[in-house]
């Protein structure tokens, strides 16, 4: 049971509520504390639609009739003009009730109508389950209380969802124990709670105001809407933003409401006024009010019957430029002071109820007819214990006609009559926006405030709290500290760029070593993992060096750290030269320390091309990977760990370590390194000829990583996305990816240069060699500009590109192959570097060099690089007129890279062995798993290894009825009818 709220509400004139949680009896006239839990004072907020008037009782429901006729009067009058956007509307309404979903955001300034949208399309989905949100300006700052109007009414099914989902939703939203976990465990809740909505019955959600959103909220819901598929949910959402100014839905589909047109707009104003105006009147009202219904309505109340049908003019009276906003400025000026008072209030407040303000009015002498006119002039609303503004603007217009003092002492007095420990949140907030000047007892408030919505994983509120708090915060180092701490949770929620911003000032004021020391390397993540690893290795080599032998083992830390971020960048010497130092500190070194510095020793002899001395380091990695208890590594670090067995040819190792770390993280619905664990398992997957399972774990990658906004597993993921297109020949797809790889990658990132060795090998396979030539030198230059040859030339693909197009070797590719030929080397270096011999060698010499280059290859286990030997070994064969014997090398790589799906590659083949004059058998049909997509891949694997409906959904992060979709389309595609022929048939679903 949650603490009793305790609130002071003066009930004269309010009619007894009748809640059977509420304690005690009201009586009129009189002024009671009252005692609730929290969630009896959610389910009175919750409770919009009580027509009372707690000022005049008696005339409670004649007033709200008439409201509710005036409201359908607005609603008819402002969907002139709207024919094409009902129709999108009523075209999404349509696909849910056959099971689809789908997302539309609809965009305009203030009064254009797009709440009128959201209502009609309320009235027209009287068949769905309506679940509606609305963000409101003075709950911006409170961490998920737009979900929880979501999540609220619904409270009973939450006990459907896993329990680490329900746990993290009750959580949010106040109905459990805080949970501070990753924010996504409660966007993955989210949908999973929308999914359960819609089992029975198509759901329309809508969402009004969304730019007020709190932050988590907006994310929680854009992240939903990106995954739904076929749930039978649509999701409207009415926004002021521009869609370049709201990155949590910019993906989103979107529609601009445009303004009205003099046709429409004087068909608004007859039926408003049921008068025919004067043309040349409607003209000048388009005019002056840009179109903007509201603005139009708003105008007609000034309006005298003979200025409408043009018999008197009415000059000035509509000004160009006129919005909704400045209209509702005049209405506010146009109040006694009181009223004015009694309004500045309101929307002050931080919350929809009315009880704070009533108290404040008391003690600043307001005199109870103001909050009347209030009601009179249609401003607010009263609904039982709560009041609304009749328009958003109105607060906005209330807040702009009150001098800053003014709105200091209307805070000053809320925070005053906020006196119970369940309102301390809001009191600190008050109290941040009355202080003048600096005050480190209300920065200390607003500190406890962040922490409150760290646990609760709000960690977007948690940082404006942080960064109000430090701006009140008296001293430099009490600044910085809330400064770091404000970073911290901006990474949390995926603000690296706030986070930059916020480290780079806590540094300006950082005195004290350590304090320095930690914002280096909370800086160093941020530049790590959005663009600039190396600058991350530097500034970690910095920070470890200000240290010296202070904290050793904090030092070696440190110089791990910089190494892991040297090595992101490709740049495997600094990274060897950090690991180095970090392990000649005379101190008890972690389970990290360690792993990092044989990773990166183990890479580093692999580029010196001591191979073997390499593999041997890495094999240690692997197994202090699989460590577990306190003395584990961060998971991070073991999936770098898993990457760099694939990179080095150990591919079956980075499999087995990267599986179970993947399964964890799907478990623990950590999606924030779920793309990096998706991409070492299908780095091991490309190279183990599992092209189908790459693909599946690369899109899945891709996806994840913009819905969390981490650009460098984006990066990652569409590289590895690039590579298996390449591979099997999606010119488009492969293109289209590469180009956006690329394009991440020019932004200033030092990030590797793997997309630009997955589009050059697409270029190597349409025998476009010096486009392949052009794109892996320009993949070396971007991250050494002055790159020496020697590093440009010494790519193998470069140097086949090189061969295939006549042009001669440097001396640097000579010896690339020459190294590799060494008996120290790993068997796919020498079978790729025999392989290029080959290529190279006399007529007398070809059998030589590929016959060993295929025994090298059979202990290498890489289906494609095998396949490519073949086809260079028969290439040669046939060019030296021995057709008989090209045929057989031919035939051997034509059927790998059939099994593969390299459609280019097959395609040369065949074309050389139509050379060598074998008759071609037709082509065949994709195989049977080729014709699945990414994501009914990832559920036919799930549901082969023995997963239901909801355990896939929750693995997978999308809803179940979703995965019966692609269920369904699994069964249709691959002719079958259970879950047991489904493994039975395609025994490599479920293998590993």
């Amino acid at each position: 049971m949650h603490e009793p709220l305790v609130l002071k509400v003066d009930f004269a004139g309010v009619p007894d509520l009748g809640n059977p949680h509420v304690h005690g009896c009201c009586s009129h006239g009189s002024s009671r504390r009252i005692r609730c839990d929290l969630l009896t004072w959610h389910r009175i907020r919750l409770a919009s639609r009580v027509r009372r008037n707690p000022w005049k009782p008696g005339l409670a429901r004649a007033e709200s009739r008439q409201r509710s006729i005036d409201d359908r009067r607005y609603l008819d009058v402002v969907l002139f003009g709207r024919t094409d956007e009902t129709h999108r509307i009523d075209e999404l309404l349509t696909a849910a009730r056959q099971g689809h979903s789908g997302v539309l955001v609809l965009r305009g300034e203030a009064g254009i109508g797009k709440t009128a949208l959201l209502e009609y399309a309320i009235g027209a989905a009287p068949d769905m389950r309506i679940c509606s949100i609305r963000g409101w300006e003075p709950e911006r700052e409170l961490a998920f209380a737009g979900l929880a109007q979501f999540v609220l009414p619904h409270r009973h099914r939450l006990d459907d969802l896993p329990p680490a989902q329900s746990r993290a939703l009750r959580g949010a939203v106040a109905l459990g124990p805080a949970e501070s976990a990753d924010r996504f465990s409660v966007y993955v809740a989210t949908l999973g709670l929308l999914g359960l909505l819609a089992e029975n019955a198509p759901v329309l959600l809508t969402v009004d105001d969304a730019h007020v959103l709190d932050a988590p909220s907006a994310e929680a819901l854009a992240f939903s809407c990106r995954r739904l598929v076929a749930e039978g949910i649509v999701v409207l959402v009415a926004s002021r933003l521009p869609e370049s100014a709201a990155p949590s839905a910019g993906a989103l589909l979107s529609l601009p409401l445009t303004r009205l047109d003099e046709d429409a707009a004087a068909r608004l104003v007859a039926q408003r006024s049921g008068l025919r105006p004067h043309r040349d009147l409607v003209r000048q009202l388009v005019r002056g009010t840009g179109g903007n219904p509201m603005a139009l309505l708003e105008t007609l109340n000034h309006l005298s019957p003979a200025q409408l049908t043009g018999r008197q003019p009415a000059p000035g009276l509509v000004p160009a430029g006129t919005t909704a906003a400045l209209l509702f400025e005049r209405r506010v000026a146009t109040l006694g002071a009181p009223a004015r008072a009694a309004l500045l209030l309101l929307a002050a407040s931080s919350s929809a109820r009315l009880s704070a303000a009533l108290e404040a009015a008391e003690i600043m002498q307001i005199p109870r007819d103001a909050f009347d006119e209030l009601e009179a002039e249609r401003l607010v609303t009263f609904d039982g214990p709560l009041a609304r503004f009749s328009h958003p603007l109105i607060a906005t217009a209330a807040l702009s006609a009150a001098g800053p003092g003014q709105r200091r002492a209307a805070h000053r007095v809320l925070a005053a009559v906020l006196i119970s420990p369940d309102q301390a949140d809001e009191r600190a907030m008050h109290l941040a926006e009355a202080t003048l000047g600096t005050n480190e007892k209300v920065a200390d408030a607003l500190e406890q405030v962040a922490g409150v919505s760290r646990a609760r994983s709000g960690y977007a509120a948690a940082v404006s709290a942080l960064e109000r708090a430090a701006a009140l915060s008296e001293d430099d180092s009490s600044r910085a500290r809330r400064l770091y701490l404000a970073a911290a949770d901006a990474q949390l929620a995926g603000l690296n760029a706030r986070a930059r911003e916020m480290l780079i000032a806590a540094d300006g004021l950082a005195r004290d070593v350590r304090m320095r020391v930690a914002v280096a390397a909370g800086r160093s993540r941020v530049e790590a993992f959005s663009g600039h690893p190396a600058l991350a290795h530097r500034i970690l080599r910095e920070a470890a060096t200000s240290l010296r032998d202070e904290e050793p083992v904090r030092r070696a830390e440190l110089l791990t750290d910089s190494a892991m971020a040297a090595l992101l960048a490709g740049d495997s010497r600094a990274a060897m030269a950090a690991a180095e130092e970090a392990e000649r500190i005379p101190a008890d070194p972690s389970a990290s320390t360690r792993l990092v510095t044989r990773l990166v020793r183990g890479i580093t002899l692999m580029h010196l091309g001591r191979h073997r001395d390499g593999v041997l380091m890495l094999s240690g990695c692997a197994a202090l990977a699989r460590r577990t208890g306190p003395d584990r590594p961060p998971i991070e670090y073991m999936l770098l760990g898993a990457a760099a067995m694939s990179w080095t040819g150990q591919h079956k190792i980075g499999r087995d370590m990267a599986l179970p770390l993947v399964d964890e993280l799907r478990g623990g619905g950590a999606l924030g390194l779920l793309p990096f664990g998706l991409y070492a398992l299908g780095s091991a997957e490309v190279r183990a000829g599992r092209i189908g399972a790459a693909q599946a774990a690369a899109t899945e990658a891709v996806e994840l990583a913009e819905a969390t906004g981490d650009v460098l597993w984006r990066y990652l993921g569409l590289s590895l996305l690039t590579l298996v297109e390449a591979i099997r020949g999606d010119v488009d797809a492969c293109r289209e990816h590469g180009r956006t790889a690329l394009e991440l990658r020019q932004e200033h990132s030092d990030y590797p240069r793997d997309a630009n060795e997955a589009v050059a090998l697409l270029e190597l396979s349409l025998g476009r060699y010096t486009e392949a030539i052009e794109c892996l030198r320009q993949g070396v230059q971007h991250l050494h500009p002055d790159a020496s040859p020697d590093l440009v030339d010494s790519n193998r693909d470069m140097i086949e590109a090189y061969l295939r197009s006549g042009r001669e070797l440097t001396g640097a590719m000579r010896q690339v192959i020459a190294d590799h030929l060494g008996p120290a080397n790993l068997a796919i270096d020498v079978a790729v570097a025999r392989r290029l011999r080959g290529l190279a060698a006399a007529a007398t010499n070809i059998d030589e060099c590929f016959e060993s280059a295929l025994k090298e290859h059979v202990a290498a286990a890489i289906p494609f690089e095998t396949a490519r030997t073949h086809l260079a070994y028969g290439e040669r064969l046939r060019r030296a007129g021995r057709r008989v014997d090209a045929r057989i090398q031919l035939r051997l790589a034509l059927e790998m890279f059939e099994r593969l799906g390299a459609t280019v590659w097959s395609e040369r083949t065949r074309q050389e062995l139509t050379a060598t004059g074998e008759s071609i058998r037709t082509r065949p049909t994709a195989l049977p798993l080729e014709r699945l997509t990414a994501q009914e891949y990832q559920v036919a694997r799930a549901v082969a290894h023995g997963a239901t409906n909801r355990e896939a959904a929750s693995a997978l992060f999308l809803s179940t009825k979703t995965i019966e979709f692609h269920l369904g389309n699994v069964y249709r595609k691959l002719s079958v009818r259970t879950r047991t022929e489904l493994a039975v048939q395609h025994p490599e679903l479920s293998a590993g």
